[in-house]
């Protein structure tokens, strides 16, 4: 199974990369959501990834804006989104899970959270 992380804060990537590689996750990070779907759009499509782990606040392109653009393009249809974000209030989570977003976590992520929300998802190894 393949993830990529998209945050801005470079300890927050590395602390879901860490979580989610003991998970058996691949993982590829991308620090913003500009890089985040240049990676998508740039991976081959015989491994594609099966969930994106995306922050909302972020500059360049903000996690709700990845969303919209991913669900608008068929290619990505199977990709799992998941907002990962302090972002919590009806309105935000409502407005992520409009755009597309599957699921939603708030931080401060935790290790069984994240599994909770991974297996609900059908994306755990």
């Amino acid at each position: 199974m393949r993830m990529l992380i998209v945050d801005d804060s470079k300890a927050m990537r590395g602390f879901l990369t860490q979580i989610a590689q003991a998970f058996a996750f691949t993982t590829v990070e991308a620090e913003d959501g500009r890089h985040g779907l240049d990676t998508l759009i740039k991976n081959d499509p015989r491994t594609p990834f099966d969930i994106a782990l995306v922050d909302w606040d972020m500059p360049r392109m903000t996690g709700i804006e990845f969303v919209r653009f991913v669900r608008r393009n068929r290619e990505f249809d199977g990709l799992k989104l998941m907002m990962v974000t302090t972002n919590n209030t009806e309105e935000k989570i409502g407005m992520a899970l409009e755009a597309g977003a599957n699921d939603f976590l708030m931080k401060p992520v935790t290790r069984e959270a994240l599994e909770e929300k991974l297996t609900l998802l059908g994306v755990m190894p």
